[in-house]
C-alpha cells in the first residue's frame, strides 16, 4: 500500500486507519520498518487530537496504534504525545518493587500470569521498574475511558488519573475498590500500602474494572464486568 503526501487529506487518512491495520502495512509498523515521516504522516489525524480520537476506537485499535507509537516515540512527540508503558505492566511493577523493599513483612509470594498481559512487551520493559502507566478502558455503561497510573520513587502515594474526566467513576483493581474520580478531582492519590495490599490479593494476573456512575442509577458489581484493557 502507498501513500501520497498530497492524495490524501487528514479526514481520509483517518477514515482509512482500519484498511491500513487489516494490510500488512500495519505489520511494517509494528516491526519498525516504516520510515518515520511516512509513520508520522499516516497518524497525524490521530496525533493531533490523541486522548479524544483514541478513545473513538475499538480496544484492538487502540492496543495496535500504542505499540506503534511506542516503536516511534519521536513522532508522537512530535505532536505532544507520550505513550506510557501499559498500566497493567505497571501496576504489576509497582507491586513487585514495593513487595521487594517490604519482604520481610509481607512473606506471601507475589506472582502475577506475565503471559495474560495482551500488550506486545518491548524488549527490557519487564526489568525495569515501570513508575508511571496508561490504558484505555470501557466502563460497566460503555465509555471509553483513559487511565493513567504515576508513582514517584519514596513517595508515600501513587496516583490515578483519567480522560475525559465527563462524569464519576470507580476503579476496582482486581475487584477491589480502588478510587474515585470525577471532574471535579480527576487526579487522586492512595497510599502506597492500600494499593500494595489491594494488588496482593491479585491471584495470577491483575484487572481493572471501572464503574461509571450517575445521579439515578444503581453500580454494578464489579464481579459482573470484566476489564477490557487495550
Amino acid at each position: 500500500m502507498r501513500f501520497s503526501e498530497n492524495k490524501l487529506n487528514p479526514e481520509e487518512l483517518f477514515e482509512s486507519f482500519p484498511d491500513l491495520l487489516f494490510s500488512s502495512f500495519r505489520n511494517q509498523m509494528l516491526l519498525g520498518k516504516v520510515p518515520a515521516k511516512t509513520v508520522q504522516r499516516i497518524l497525524e489525524p490521530l496525533l493531533t487530537d490523541f486522548h479524544e480520537l483514541m478513545l473513538q476506537l475499538p480496544p484492538y485499535l487502540q492496543t495496535d496504534f500504542e505499540n506503534i507509537l511506542r516503536i516511534y516515540p519521536d513522532v508522537a512527540e512530535r505532536f505532544g504525545v507520550r505513550i506510557k508503558p501499559p498500566i497493567l505492566e505497571s501496576l504489576r511493577s509497582f507491586a513487585e518493587y514495593r513487595f521487594k523493599l517490604g519482604s520481610s513483612e509481607h512473606p506471601a509470594n507475589l506472582e502475577f500470569d506475565q503471559a495474560a498481559e495482551p500488550q506486545q512487551k518491548l524488549e527490557g520493559v519487564k526489568r525495569s521498574f515501570l513508575k508511571e502507566g496508561q490504558g484505555f478502558f470501557t466502563t460497566d455503561k460503555g465509555s471509553p475511558v483513559s487511565i493513567e497510573f504515576f508513582y514517584s520513587e519514596g513517595d508515600d502515594c501513587a496516583s490515578f488519573e483519567y480522560r475525559p474526566s465527563k462524569f464519576e467513576i470507580k476503579i476496582y483493581i482486581c475487584g477491589i475498590y480502588a478510587t474515585t474520580l470525577s471532574p471535579r478531582t480527576p487526579k487522586q492519590k492512595i497510599p502506597v500500602n492500600d494499593l500494595l495490599g489491594i494488588l496482593m490479593q491479585c491471584v495470577r494476573e491483575v484487572t481493572i474494572t471501572i464503574i461509571e456512575l450517575s445521579p439515578h442509577s444503581k453500580m454494578r458489581l464489579p464481579g459482573d464486568l470484566q476489564s477490557n484493557e487495550s
